[in-house]
């Protein structure tokens, strides 16, 4: 289970960004509250970067923090494998085969293995008087990619919002999805003005990017057209309307 809990972040948010926008031309007579709705709505949203949080971030796999790297307008520090004594590390059992119980127990095989060849590695290095360091560096070569590892993530909300479009997508990986999902459900709470319209990039756009690679079980595939479709449209409103002239 991925852990996430949020360290810190910008007080008086919403404040603050009407205050923002106000010094490029907003009116003083229109409440905080709407001014923030207004920015998410219509993607005025450079001034979501005033608001900044940070999340620790643990219990995650190796493979997903690649994919949280992705990320990159976001300040990272990770958990050092080079410093970290990884003979006891725990891993993640990847959701697809969560009901699998032959998948299951043939990957804690791998992740056993793993384990002992690192140790196997760790101890020998030693008994050859290596430093604890340089054995700690050459045995986490063994470490799989369902290694846990460990986050602190500072992102601001204009980031966030991007991440989230991205990661609560039904395509997105399971573990990641996971994640963006615990971190929405705690931002929301904090700045609803900001977060409680704000799901997969289908939703926030009011059209689905993933065109045909939309999943079929996506939530919003009878009410939220594809890009491509909305371009096919277009594109035959015009054909007819040229056909008449």
């Amino acid at each position: 289970m991925v852990k996430v809990k949020l360290l810190r972040y910008t007080p008086d948010g919403v404040k603050l960004i009407a205050e923002s926008c106000r010094v490029s031309g907003i009116p003083p007579n229109i409440p905080d509250e709407e001014v923030v709705k207004m920015v998410v709505e219509n993607d005025y949203s450079s001034v979501l970067e005033h608001i900044v949080f940070t999340f620790d971030i643990s219990e995650i796999s190796v493979a997903i923090s690649r994919e949280l790297l992705e990320h990159r307008i976001a300040s990272h520090t990770a958990r050092s494998t080079r410093y970290h004594d990884e003979r006891n590390f725990g891993y993640v059992v990847p959701p697809p085969i969560k009901n699998d119980p032959e998948l299951i127990e043939m990957f804690k095989q791998a992740m056993e293995s793993a384990r002992e060849h690192y140790t196997k590695i760790f101890d020998k290095m030693i008994e050859k008087g290596y430093t604890k360091e340089k054995a700690r560096e050459v045995a986490r070569y063994v470490l799989p990619m369902a290694t846990h590892t460990h986050y602190v993530w500072t992102i601001n909300a204009r980031s966030l919002i991007n991440f989230l479009g991205l990661r609560l997508c039904r395509r997105a990986a399971p573990e990641i999805r996971e994640l963006a999902q615990k971190i929405y459900d705690i931002v929301v709470k904090i700045y609803p003005e900001i977060f409680e319209n704000i799901g997969c990039r289908g939703y926030n756009l009011g059209l689905c990017p993933e065109n045909e690679a939309r999943p079929k079980d996506c939530p919003y595939a009878k009410v939220i057209p594809t890009k491509k479709e909305v371009k096919s449209t277009w594109k035959s409103k015009e054909k007819s309307t040229s056909s008449r002239r």
